[in-house]
């Protein structure tokens, strides 16, 4: 390993993270190090005390705590790295690292991105008024209940209605805060309609096709201005304002670095083997696909790793020409976003992505004049939707054609 630090070097110590770092510990690859630069290792999940993880990896419903513990247990061999942040990503497999004892650089045979994702706070939701004590988002909320011990407020509003937005509404109620009311844009809920009765059962309105407009509170929030088409501009009493979901990837570290992005999501172009532009560089997990099933990007985690594993021998090659994956406006984005071909031969793969909004009908998915996939589909925004055993072949990528994905048929 001369002129390296590690052979595998993983940033991010999520589901995703600690499933690349499993495999590849179970492949044989001895000198692997997980950077995380919290104060613990888990992600997301490891704030979520409800029953919302495991039904994928350990076929039974078990909190986001629990599953870290458990996925833990499986990964060995491997060195994590606390309260680290990686601050630049370099060509050659380099990354500058701010640790307790100082900064320094180091060299890596590979690098893994598991950055995860995070929520859109107010400000990029292009929400006015003032600034007031009280505004936070879900991740935000768990840590002041569960790392710090405190009750930020008494009585608080949701934005938003994807199944984290719920998850908050459990945590409130679990917490002795009253859930005052959950905001949604669209004219129905992001997830499950079931829901809608989960939260009447527990009292709490949802407001649908309903916006914010303003916030009030010099100091300490008191009331927030919502509006609606069939109801006008109502005013709602709160002390807290939780903004949900509405998840982005976590590039920073992909953006500012030499790597290769997607012009329209900014998301690293990544292919169907989770390699980057650099193919020293992988990115798996939430980073890509913001926000999956913390049991999904477990199990892409653990393919992944294995694929670097296997590069790592040199049993494959990250080497062949590169078709680029473009998208409708409606599509959110997709995973991959590049196809890159293995040799000169054909590619089959699979394909997911994520819709802006509810949508009914067919998928196609293109390249050039040929139709490789056409069949109809039901989407709903923040659900993965997968296009199964998609063919390219060796002469499809010599004409330097793109792979489109349509919603509704080619035209």
């Amino acid at each position: 390993m001369s002129g390296f630090d590690c052979d595998v070097a993983i940033i991010g110590a999520g589901p995703s993270g600690i499933a690349a770092a499993t495999a590849l510990s179970k492949a044989g690859v001895r000198d692997i190090v997980v950077y995380e630069r919290e104060a613990e290792i888990g992600g997301i999940p490891r704030h979520i005390h409800h029953p919302t993880f495991g039904l994928l990896v350990f076929k039974r419903p078990i909190s986001g705590t629990k599953f870290i513990k458990a996925l833990l247990k499986r990964c060995s061999n491997v060195r994590f790295e606390t309260n680290t942040t990686v601050t630049a990503l370099r060509a050659g497999g380099v990354l500058d690292i701010a640790a307790p004892d100082g900064n320094r650089r180091i060299r890596a045979r590979h690098i893994i991105l598991a950055t995860g994702a995070r929520e859109t706070p107010r400000h990029p939701r292009l929400i006015s008024g003032l600034r007031p004590i009280g505004v936070t988002t879900t991740g935000a909320l768990q840590q002041f209940l569960y790392g710090a011990r405190l009750r930020p407020f008494r009585r608080a509003v949701i934005v938003g209605t994807e199944l984290v937005s719920f998850t908050a509404l459990c945590t409130l109620r679990k917490a002795g805060i009253k859930p005052v009311a959950m905001i949604e844009e669209n004219r129905r809920i992001t997830a499950y309609r079931p829901l809608v009765l989960f939260a009447r059962l527990m009292g709490v309105p949802i407001y649908t096709n309903t916006r914010i407009t303003g916030i009030s509170g010099r100091e300490v929030l008191n009331q927030i201005t919502v509006e609606s088409p069939g109801s006008g501009t109502r005013h709602v009493d709160c002390d807290g304002l939780i903004f949900s979901g509405n998840f982005v990837g976590e590039n920073t570290i992909a953006r500012t670095s030499h790597l290769q992005h997607n012009q329209s999501t900014q998301i690293p172009q990544t292919d169907q083997n989770w390699l980057s532009s650099d193919p020293a560089i992988s990115v798996i997990g939430n980073a890509l696909h913001p926000a999956d099933m913390g049991d999904q990007c477990y199990q892409e985690g653990l393919i992944a790793g294995t694929f670097v594993a296997d590069l790592l021998v040199e049993k494959v090659s990250p080497t062949g020409a590169i078709m680029i994956v473009n998208h409708d406006a409606t599509i959110k984005m997709t995973t991959p976003n590049i196809v890159r071909q293995q040799g000169d031969g054909d590619v089959r793969l699979n394909i997911s992505l994520h819709v802006t909004r509810p949508y009914t009908g067919p998928i196609s998915v293109t390249c050039g004049e040929q139709i490789l996939y056409l069949k109809t589909r039901r989407c709903m925004p923040a659900r993965r939707i997968t296009l199964k055993n998609i063919k390219l072949t060796a002469s499809q990528f010599e004409t330097m054609s793109d792979l489109r994905i349509s919603l509704g048929k080619p035209h």
